[in-house]
């Protein structure tokens, strides 16, 4: 996805760009690539965990020896252990990497690794290789049209990765001078070898589902690489500097009460149906079919790819004038498209008034019926968007229809995670300290998350990392 939004970004400022140093090029499409990142995938709302991660990114990035770019560093709201740079120095860590993260040491290996592929330009080499890929398995010019601009901007991101990470070349030469960068700035270059075992094996200990996107997505990595991690590091000597986190303590509580597993403030999935607890709505999608929650829309595709429903926000307004809205949208159809709307009426949905506007799609192999809708619920003005051939128009239909406000039940339903730091007892294994301190997650998972065997037993002391389960509490309630 990241790569998405930086070629998206790339090709709407490089024609402007024309005569600017190259520099500037990347600047310009870091700034609106931000941006995008913002908006569809999400900040961590938490000032003081942000102020450490700038403070240790800063660090690293005054020992680089000259400087391209002037550098920021955020935590992103994305639940896979994941670290991502763009152009002109932006620099992003998930908090599913913070959760694996156990020293300081470790997390300044990663924005290192990270600077010097902001550094060398990989993002945008990269780009130039990756333009002109589809978004969908949907024919048709009206439909292509649709997927590419109204649903790609609904939805804000497409179903399918539609460009490859970081070739091995490039990691290879972000980890070769990423590694005496970080030991520049005082930190152990042994470290970023185990927080990528670390990450490796927890992710393995997930689903298929539950894996992508993740680190090695974009950055591509083999037990050679971190054996060769390893042995650069024995030939690099840290400078001598003391870390912003002064001990393994003071860097664990700067974790302690971090969202872990999914955020419920984006919705959660519950088998076929998405539930809001912020919004406050349900809606139902058909079994079988793939949901994909962002942070702007929800989605689902059916398994041939050629049926998908896509519901975001369109708007605000308890008076929103819907009729109006599916006017203007017919309008835009008959001037870029040349076509004009089958049927626009008055409907429900859900129990709740709605403005649809049907279209067919007869330009491809196989026509494709294309569903709009309009519906206000609790002050937002909510678009879906429905494609598919005749065996899938019920379905679609369907899904309208199943929109409807959140129960008290379905709200006291959802849960959270957060991340607790608990002090091992002498003799505990992880078994015993999780049940103790209430832990969610099952021990191959914590055990994978902490860097510790699964039979691990304790001295006393020891800090540990646990995921505790709670209600979720929607702001204002």
């Amino acid at each position: 996805m990241i790569r998405r939004l930086i070629a998206a970004s790339a090709a709407l400022l490089l024609s402007a760009c024309v005569g600017l140093p190259s520099t500037e090029v990347d600047r310009k499409i870091g700034e609106e690539t931000a941006k995008s990142v913002e908006e569809q995938i999400g900040l961590i709302d938490d000032k003081a965990l942000n102020e450490y991660l700038e403070r240790v990114g800063q660090r690293v990035a005054a020992a680089l020896p000259s400087r391209q770019f002037t550098y920021k560093f955020t935590v992103v709201d994305q639940i896979e252990p994941n670290a991502f740079a763009v152009p002109g120095g932006y620099v992003y860590v998930s908090r599913g990497l913070l959760a694996l993260a156990k020293t300081e040491d470790e997390l300044a290996g990663v924005l290192a690794h990270e600077i010097q592929h902001v550094e060398r330009r990989h993002s945008v080499r990269q780009m130039r290789k990756e333009f002109g890929l589809g978004l969908l398995a949907l024919p048709g010019q009206i439909v292509g049209g649709i997927v590419s601009e109204d649903l790609a901007t609904l939805a804000g991101k497409p179903f399918e990765a539609v460009a490859a990470g970081y070739s091995r070349d490039q990691e290879r030469e972000a980890d070769t001078l990423g590694q005496p960068l970080a030991a520049a700035a005082g930190y152990d270059p042994k470290a970023m070898a185990a927080i990528l075992d670390r990450m490796e094996r927890f992710i393995g200990t997930l689903t298929s589902e539950k894996r992508s996107p993740s680190f090695f997505d974009s950055h591509p990595t083999t037990p050679e690489r971190v054996g060769t991690l390893n042995q650069r590091a024995a030939t690099i000597k840290p400078a001598p500097a003391k870390p912003v986190a002064p001990n393994e303590a003071a860097f664990y509580k700067r974790l302690d009460g971090l969202l872990v597993g999914t955020n419920p403030s984006e919705g959660v999935v519950k088998d076929a149906s998405f539930l809001h607890p912020d919004l406050g709505f349900r809606i139902v999608f058909p079994k079988g079919w793939a949901v994909d929650n962002s942070h702007t829309a929800v989605a689902a595709m059916a398994p041939d790819k050629k049926g998908v429903a896509v519901l975001g926000i369109a708007g605000k307004g308890e008076a929103a004038d819907l009729p109006k809205i599916a006017a203007t949208f017919s309008d835009k159809l008959a001037k870029q498209y040349r076509t004009k709307p089958s049927e626009i009426v008055g409907t429900t949905a859900g129990g709740l008034p709605a403005r649809a506007v049907y279209v067919t799609d007869t330009s491809g192999k196989e026509p494709m019926h294309l569903y709009f809708l309009w519906i206000v619920l609790k002050g937002n003005v909510y678009q879906m968007i429905g494609i598919g051939p005749e065996s899938h128009r019920p379905l679609v239909k369907a899904v309208a229809d199943s929109l409807r406000p959140l129960t008290d039940a379905e709200r006291a339903s959802i849960t959270e995670m957060r991340l607790r730091i608990v002090a091992a007892k002498a003799g505990e294994d992880l078994g015993a300290l999780s049940k103790r301190a209430e832990g969610a997650l099952a021990v191959p998972v914590l055990a994978a998350m902490n860097g510790l065997p699964e039979g691990a037993k304790f001295r006393g002391g020891e800090w540990v990392k646990v995921a505790v389960k709670r209600p979720h509490k929607a702001p204002g309630r």
